[in-house]
């Protein structure tokens, strides 16, 4: 899906709980709200009853309908009933099922797929309030459950869907402000006790094949903010970014799980994962990415007829990160990537395979990574057709290794450095790194011992750090300065590369 589709999409599902400048002080005034957020956003809101009362304003068959390319999702419910509280803010009763159906082509021309989802919230509690130009939702509820629909539609036989997702202990608070109406802002914040869910498909008759998924999330916390921009210009203009657009979002759960099978004569696998909690943080605007994830205490199993023998590792800490600009400059911007696994370890299958002997160290091994630099951006990234691009839009100016570390079989490298980039669409370094190699000579005995390596090309290696590298300040290190020189030369300790 093109990806301003995508955004389009995503602000269509904000159309509920939007509010426009005017303020919710009345029932009727707030289902005026929706319906006025909903048509900036190219979605259909209706109820085919309204009836008024005293301070209250019902809605029978309410229901939403946004259309996107060849997919469209349509959601309803039977009644919703808004209360005026006497305090300024307005309570809403929902029924207690919300009823979702995505409509798509499965195959180009054949009837289109309807594919039914229900959300079940007996207890949510729903209200609005809030000053002028200004709205705040608060919901809550003990338990919302998440239900397989009726799928209809398409060729054939559908496959049979059996879902449960339950969430429990949620509260929520959305705060939208459009008292600037170029540039709507929001703050979010959701606590969650706790998901757990199981989905199991299976194919239409005469297919083989049978897919179940068990996952499950402890307790969790959620921020988010951003500005929205104008949104009524993003109607106007569906294939822009509107301007000042942000997005920052944070995200942290105690633990989760995921056990995956698939059954089937030829193709049938396991999977089990876990961890022991982690954080997921992003910030995006028209103007840069950034990204953020990490996890705790990972242990992942994997077995398949194919595999000689189950293939398991786990991960004493994960950490996936990186900041990008995005926005065209005159002048280089900041970028950053770091990339760090510690203590990760293999299960004793995998190295019964590979070293039954036990030559080789069974240490933990860590990879570590972390870059910082600058681009030059060419061209606006958001605003580049991959399929049409021709020259570089970005230009590499400076990056510098702030850490380097790779640690296996008890030895370990390290390293640091930094190098820039002239103008150009071929980067061509002129900087200096640093690496040091501590305990190298020892593992390649012990590759060689092993059997895991052949004789010739530990020869090989050693004749490179002999001629390439400098003995250290302590036994079996190693130490070499690689050079880059303008004009594309390359040196380690003084002696040509290139």
């Amino acid at each position: 899906m093109p990806r301003v589709t995508v955004f389009s999409l995503m602000l269509s599902a904000l159309a509920l709980p939007l509010a426009t400048p005017a303020l919710a002080v009345t029932a009727e005034e707030l289902w005026a709200e929706w319906q006025s957020q909903a048509s900036a956003l190219g979605q259909t809101m209706t109820a085919t009853e309204v009836v008024p009362g005293n301070g209250t304003l019902t809605l029978r068959g309410f229901s939403t309908s946004f259309a996107d390319q060849n997919v469209t999702t349509v959601g309803r419910l039977d009644e919703i009933v808004m209360t005026e509280t006497g305090d300024g803010a307005v309570s809403i009763d929902l029924s207690d099922v919300y009823q979702i159906t995505i409509i798509f082509e499965d195959l180009p021309g054949a009837p289109p797929v309807n594919l039914g989802v229900n959300v079940i919230m007996p207890d949510l509690a729903m209200t609005a309030s809030g000053e002028a130009g200004a709205r705040l939702y608060d919901y809550s509820a003990s338990r919302i459950t998440i239900e397989e629909g009726p799928i209809t539609g398409g060729n054939g036989a559908p496959p049979t869907i059996d879902m449960m997702i339950g969430i429990d202990d949620m509260s929520a608070t959305y705060e939208i402000d459009g008292s600037n109406p170029e540039n709507i802002s929001y703050v979010t914040a959701t606590e969650i006790g706790g998901i757990a869910g199981a989905v199991d498909v299976l194919p239409p008759p005469g297919e083989q094949g049978r897919l179940k998924l068990v996952f499950s999330v402890g307790a969790t916390t959620a921020t988010g903010s951003g500005q929205l921009g104008n949104l009524a210009a993003l109607a106007a203009a569906p294939n822009t970014i509107p301007a000042d657009f942000a997005l920052t979002g944070d995200f942290t759960y105690a633990d989760a799980s995921i056990d995956v099978t698939f059954e089937h004569p030829r193709d049938a696998f396991n999977l089990f994962a876990s961890n022991a909690g982690g954080t997921i943080a992003a910030t995006i605007s028209d103007s840069v990415v950034d990204y953020r994830i990490t996890a705790m205490g990972s242990t992942t199993h994997v077995a398949a007829p194919d595999l000689p023998a189950p293939v398991s590792f786990a991960v004493g800490s994960a950490e996936i990160a990186f900041s990008l600009p995005l926005a065209a400059a005159a002048e280089p911007q900041p970028m950053s990537a770091r990339l760090a696994y510690r203590d990760v370890t293999v299960g004793p299958q995998v190295w019964a395979m590979a070293d039954p002997s036990g030559s080789f160290p069974r240490d933990p091994i860590t990879v570590i990574a972390d870059l910082t630099g600058s681009l030059q951006i060419l061209t606006d990234l958001m605003a580049v057709d991959p399929m049409a691009m021709g020259a570089p839009p970005a230009e590499l100016r400076a990056l510098t290794l702030n850490e380097l570390q790779l640690s296996v079989g008890g030895a370990s490298l390290t390293g640091t450095g930094s190098a820039t980039f002239a103008p150009g669409p071929i980067p061509m370094p002129v900087g200096t790194v640093n690496l040091q190699l501590a305990g190298g000579n020892a593992l390649m005995d012990r590759l060689q011992a092993s059997g895991l390596v052949p004789i010739e090309q530990i020869a090989m290696a050693r004749g490179l750090l002999g001629a390439f590298a400098r003995p250290g300040a302590t036994p079996d290190t190693l130490e070499t300065t690689i050079q880059f020189t303008e004009g594309g030369g390359i040196s380690a300790n003084g002696v040509p590369l290139q």
